[in-house]
C-alpha cells in the first residue's frame, strides 16, 4: 500500500511546532533555537509563510518563504526570501525539496513578485534558476591593525551603551539605518525582531554624529550590521575589538569601506547571495532610477553629448518562461536619462535565466564580452542589492 502524501501546501497553525522540530533537527538547533536566532523568518504568528509536505501524517519536508523588499536608493523591488529548506534524512531522495521550491516559485509568480532570493549551494539550487549575485566585503580587523591609524579619542561627551529591544534607542537606529543606500525594507516589528535575536548585541554611539553596531559571538567576533558616522563606528569598533579580532561584513559601496581598508589586516570580496529573476521587465522597471543615476553620472563625467540609443533584453524560454510568455524589455538611454519599457521588439540580447542573473547582478566583469558589445550596459551594470548579516534568510 502506497504512502499517503499531503502537499506541498501552506502550513496550518497547529502544525507549526512539528515543522520547527523538523527544521531544528535538520539544522542542529535546540528546541526554539531557530526562532530565537532568526525570528524574522520563523514566526509562529505567520504560519502562512511556511510550506510543507506530509507523509503518512508526518511532516517530512519544509521551507519558509519570507516577503521582503530590496532597496537601492529610490529603487524598491518586491522579493521573496527562501529559508529553512529541510527534509527529514530518512525521506530524502523523493523529490520533496524540488516540489517545495517549485511551489514557492509559483507562489511568487502568482503574487507578482519578480525576484526570489536564498543562501545556499550554487550547484544544488542552480537547476531551479538561482545564481550567485551581489558582492560582500569581509574585513578582518585585529587590535594591532586597528591601532595603526589615529587612535579613537573619547572626550567624555559621547556615550556608548547597549540597546535593549523595545526602548527608544530603536528609533535612533531606525533613522540611521534608513539613510543606508542598499538595504531591505523594515517596519518597526522587524527592527525589534532583528535586534532582539539571540546572541546579538547592539551598541549605540550617542553623540553629535550618532552610530550603531550589531555584533555576535567570538573567535572571531562578527560585526553583522552597523551604520552612522565614521567617528561613531570607529569608536564602537574600538569597544568591541578589545583584545580579540573581529570579522566585519558590508557591501562594497558602503561609504565607510575606506575606513575598514585602513584598519584591517586583510579582506576578501565574495559573492553575496543568490537571486532568481522570474520577471525581467518588472525588475528592470524597478531599477530604472539606479540605471538613470549611473548613466547620467557617466554622461556628466564625459562632459560631451552622447548619441544615445536602446538595447532590448529577454530571458530565453524555459520551464518557468515558455516562449508564449516571453516579454522583451527595452532600455532607452540619452543625455537626459533612461527609460525602461516592455516591447514586442526582437531582443538584441537573449540569455538563459542564470546567465541573465549573473549578467545583471554579478561582478562588474560578468559577461565581459557582452558588455563590450553593448557599452551602455557595461556602464550601468551590475545592479546592486544587500542583505545585512543580521537579516540572513
Amino acid at each position: 500500500m502506497g504512502a499517503n502524501i499531503d502537499g506541498p501546501r501552506p502550513l496550518r497553525p497547529d502544525e507549526f511546532r512539528d515543522a520547527m522540530a523538523l527544521a531544528e533537527h535538520c539544522f542542529g538547533y535546540e528546541s526554539g533555537g531557530l526562532e530565537a536566532r532568526m525570528p524574522h523568518c520563523f514566526d509562529e504568528s505567520r504560519p502562512d509563510r511556511h510550506v510543507i509536505i506530509k507523509r503518512d501524517d508526518e511532516i517530512v519536508s519544509h521551507v519558509v518563504c519570507v516577503p521582503t523588499e530590496l532597496r537601492a536608493g529610490d529603487v524598491c523591488v518586491p522579493c521573496y526570501g527562501i529559508a529553512g529548506v529541510a527534509t527529514d534524512p530518512d525521506h530524502r531522495g523523493n523529490g520533496y525539496m524540488t516540489q517545495l521550491l517549485e511551489f514557492c516559485l509559483r507562489r511568487a509568480e502568482e503574487d507578482g513578485v519578480p525576484i526570489v532570493e536564498l543562501e545556499g549551494d550554487r550547484v544544488g539550487y542552480g537547476r531551479f534558476g538561482w545564481e550567485n549575485a551581489g558582492r560582500e566585503y569581509r574585513f578582518r580587523i585585529t587590535r594591532r591593525s586597528f591601532d595603526a591609524p589615529e587612535p579613537v579619542v573619547n572626550d567624555g561627551t559621547d556615550l556608548v551603551y547597549p540597546v535593549r529591544p523595545g526602548n527608544a534607542d530603536l528609533e535612533s537606529i531606525e533613522r540611521v539605518h534608513e539613510a543606508e543606500r542598499y538595504r531591505i525594507t523594515r517596519d518597526q516589528d522587524q527592527y525589534e525582531r532583528l535586534l532582539g535575536q539571540r546572541g546579538l548585541e547592539t551598541l549605540v554611539y550617542d553623540g553629535d554624529r550618532p552610530a550603531y553596531l550589531c555584533h555576535r559571538g567570538a573567535e572571531p567576533t562578527s560585526v553583522l550590521e552597523f551604520g552612522g558616522s565614521e567617528r561613531g563606528v570607529a569608536t564602537l569598533l574600538d569597544r568591541v575589538l578589545q583584545d580579540d579580532e573581529i570579522m566585519l561584513y558590508t557591501h562594497p559601496h558602503h561609504p565607510l569601506v575606506s575606513l575598514f581598508v585602513e584598519v584591517s589586516t586583510d579582506w576578501t570580496l565574495l559573492s553575496h547571495r543568490k537571486l532568481n529573476v522570474l520577471d525581467l521587465p518588472t525588475v528592470l522597471e524597478a531599477y530604472e532610477p539606479l540605471l538613470e543615476d549611473r548613466w547620467t553620472t557617466a554622461v556628466d563625467g564625459i562632459g560631451t553629448s552622447t548619441t544615445g540609443g536602446s538595447v532590448t533584453l529577454a530571458i530565453a524560454a524555459d520551464d518557468r518562461n515558455p516562449s508564449s510568455r516571453e516579454t522583451p524589455v527595452t532600455i532607452r538611454f540619452e543625455d537626459a536619462g533612461v527609460h525602461v519599457e516592455r516591447t514586442d521588439r526582437k531582443p538584441d540580447l537573449v540569455l538563459d535565466r542564470r546567465t541573465m542573473t549573473h549578467f545583471l547582478f554579478g561582478s562588474p566583469d560578468a559577461c565581459y564580452e557582452v558588455k563590450q558589445t553593448h557599452p551602455f550596459l557595461g556602464t550601468v551594470l551590475p545592479l546592486e542589492y544587500y542583505f545585512w548579516q543580521t537579516e540572513t534568510i
